[in-house]
């Protein structure tokens, strides 16, 4: 075979002459770029398209060609197999300053696509008719990326996210979410800029922060279109305003639903640790003929500030746990969807198995329902063959893959915001393997592990410490009825007394001050005057 390929020359300019030239035989001359950086998505796009751009090459003496410029593509033709290279073949005479020169050229002012610029072209392949599987395949790219790309290329301020701060598509796409709350826009910038493997959970607290909001405001609406007046929260130490629960009508019967909006009647909502609560109260009780519970005898002393700390990082961390399950989940979707198992899948499913990890039993007698939801399969269903041995049956080799899935599932059921309190050892097993898997624990999940986060993270505001504009006051700072610190998450909120101003009980009726936690929904609200 000859040392060059010459198939249709295509135009001649001052000596210089277009060929096609073998990959395989011809030389590449010295070059002034020592890495050449062969990548797989580069040689996967001249495997597709072929060599596009032609090469710089000069003849030699001994009759073969030298390539002096597009070494990169001469490696990756080879690689993959797509031998045929178009080459521009300067006249022999070359000097080497002139190559020198050349390469330098060549290889300086040779600039890239801007990401913009890469999403606007996958926008129009899209316009054109092609899919976003078809595209990625085209160009090299994942199909997610491309799908994300295009998602950008339709969203102004994504893109713009993209253009100035360099961000991912992904995350672009997440600060464009929060396009009407530039401080929300700017803490997630800076997450991706310093911390970006804590971006996708700081996006989704910021979200369900958000949906709370959302929640407390509708909330508000509804009862101010029905009349009903808003309070703050009241004090602990405040007399002349006490929930349904401390009071009485005048017969002895107990306040409840046909006393909302009667007299004296007001409301307030509040972000406590287990959601929101809507309270019901009466303002100057003893004017509209009410009477006062007896107390308890328990004195209900003001908090500490170490309660009240305490009180709001409990709060604090449940939502975040709420919002990293939510990223753990989505994740372990993907992570069950790979194509191979990790290697050490079978110990962990024979551990989970032997030791009876999280909630093994109960999936056994649920027939896994959880498992299948993480694999993407139907929910199984008595008396019908169970889509999880179906699955083994159509892929063997995704048997190890499915009794992880039945483990992990085990283990993610037995989750909950107990976990970070009260960490157990299943629960430490099974945060220590998602993390070796290369998941990324949150902050409220590492401390499943024993790693607190840093004093900076623990003070991150919630929606309580700012009011979101709803006039809902900070839990633990004096409110009444509150249950204590120390207390489980299940503990009463009626359970501490009304105290007077020296935290003394009241001496008067001596009433009980417990909150009106009101499970009346305020759609269902009639008002009814007392």
């Amino acid at each position: 075979m000859s040392d060059t390929i010459t198939t249709q020359p295509e135009a001649s300019a001052a000596g210089v002459r277009l060929q096609f030239v073998d990959a395989r035989e011809v030389m590449i001359d010295q070059n002034v770029r020592t890495n050449t950086k062969i990548t797989k998505p580069f040689v996967n796009s001249i495997k597709r398209h072929g060599v596009i751009v032609p090469v710089l090459a000069h003849p030699a003496e001994d009759g073969r060609v030298y390539v002096e410029d597009g070494q990169r593509r001469i490696l990756a033709a080879i690689d993959a197999e797509r031998y045929e290279v178009p080459a521009f073949v300067i006249p022999e005479g070359d000097t080497e300053t002139a190559r020198i020169v050349r390469q330098l050229i060549a290889n300086e002012h040779r600039a890239e696509l801007d990401e913009v610029e890469r999403v606007a072209a996958w926008k129009q392949l899209e316009l054109d008719g092609m899919n976003v599987v078809a595209i990625a395949r085209t160009v090299g790219e994942t199909p997610k990326r491309v799908k994300a790309g295009i998602a950008v290329a339709g969203n102004k301020t994504a893109a713009k996210e993209v253009a100035k701060y360099e961000a991912t598509f992904d995350q672009a796409l997440a600060i464009a979410e929060f396009e009407d709350d530039p401080n929300a826009a700017e803490r997630l910038r800076q997450t991706a800029r310093s911390n970006p493997e804590q971006f996708e959970h700081t996006a989704q607290r910021l979200r369900d922060q958000r949906a709370d909001r959302q929640v407390i405001e509708e909330l508000i609406a509804t009862y101010t279109e029905r009349g009903y007046q808003r309070i703050d929260w009241p004090r602990y130490d405040d007399k002349d305003t006490l929930p349904f629960s401390a009071l009485t009508l005048a017969d002895g019967i107990e306040l409840g639903e046909g006393y909302v909006g009667g007299n004296g009647y007001r409301y307030a909502v509040r972000d406590a640790w287990n959601g929101f609560e809507v309270g019901h109260f009466v303002t100057d009780w003893k004017k509209w003929g009410l009477k006062k519970r007896k107390a308890n005898g328990t004195p209900n002393m003001p908090w500490t500030d170490e309660q009240k700390a305490e009180r709001r990082m409990l709060i604090a961390n449940n939502k975040a746990w709420e919002s990293a399950e939510k990223v753990r989940r989505e994740w372990l979707v993907a992570f069950l969807s790979r194509k191979r198992a990790p290697k050490d899948a079978l110990t962990f499913v024979a551990d989970a198995v032997i030791e009876n990890r999280g909630s093994l039993g109960s999936a056994l007698s649920d027939r896994h329902r959880f498992a299948a939801e993480l694999l993407g399969l139907p929910k199984p269903e008595w008396g019908g063959r169970n889509p999880l041995t179906a699955h083994i049956t159509s892929q063997p080799a995704r048997t190890t893959t499915v009794l992880l899935a039945v483990a992990i599932a085990a283990c993610e059921a037995a989750t909950s915001k107990q976990t970070w309190r009260y960490p157990t050892g299943d629960a430490v097993a099974y945060f220590t393997a998602l993390r070796e898997w290369g998941y990324t624990l949150s902050d409220v999940e590492n401390i499943v592990l024993g790693i607190e986060p840093d004093t900076d993270e623990q003070a991150e505001p919630t929606p309580q410490d700012t009011d979101v504009d709803t006039g809902v006051g900070s839990v633990g700072e004096d409110a009444e009825g509150v249950p204590d610190p120390a207390e489980s998450e299940d503990a009463s909120p009626e359970s501490e007394p009304d105290t007077d101003h020296e935290g003394e009980p009241d001496d008067e009726d001596g009433a009980e001050s417990a909150v009106e936690t009101s499970a009346i929904d305020a759609d269902e609200v009639e008002v009814t005057v007392g």
